[in-house]
């Protein structure tokens, strides 16, 4: 199975970019998720990309700076974004949710590299 990732800076200046997989993205590597998101302990969370106008939705698992809190990494608004449809599709409502789904520090999204959601994650990029 292929995979498409989705590079998703902390910093909302720097643009998004993807990459297409031949198996599961490695861990480890020059081009692994440490190196992508920067850091030495990642996490591996449900995500959902939902775009109800254009009837969008891709869910994914999100890689994640596991200590991005800790070590002060500013807030990834966009990747919080992806926590937070996930949960409010799954009908977890409530005050604290968006606090729950906060990201912090640079973070990759993961889908599997079908036709229909290469084609929508260019949607995507082209926005």
């Amino acid at each position: 199975m292929d995979y498409l990732t989705l590079r998703i800076p902390a910093d909302t200046d720097q643009q998004m970019t993807s990459t297409t997989w031949t198996g599961e993205p490695p861990f480890q590597g020059s081009n692994g998720m440490y190196e992508q998101i920067n850091c030495n302990l990642c996490d591996v969370v449900p995500a959902l990309y939902y775009d109800a106008k254009n009837k969008h939705e891709l869910e994914g698992e999100l890689y994640v700076d596991d200590e991005g809190l800790l070590k002060n990494r500013p807030r990834n608004w966009r990747a919080t974004q992806l926590r937070f449809w996930y949960f409010s599709k799954k009908g977890l409502t409530g005050p604290e949710l968006r606090d729950y789904c906060n990201i912090a520090g640079d973070a990759v999204f993961m889908i599997k590299a079908t036709d229909a959601n290469i084609k929508m994650m260019e949607a995507i990029l082209d926005s």
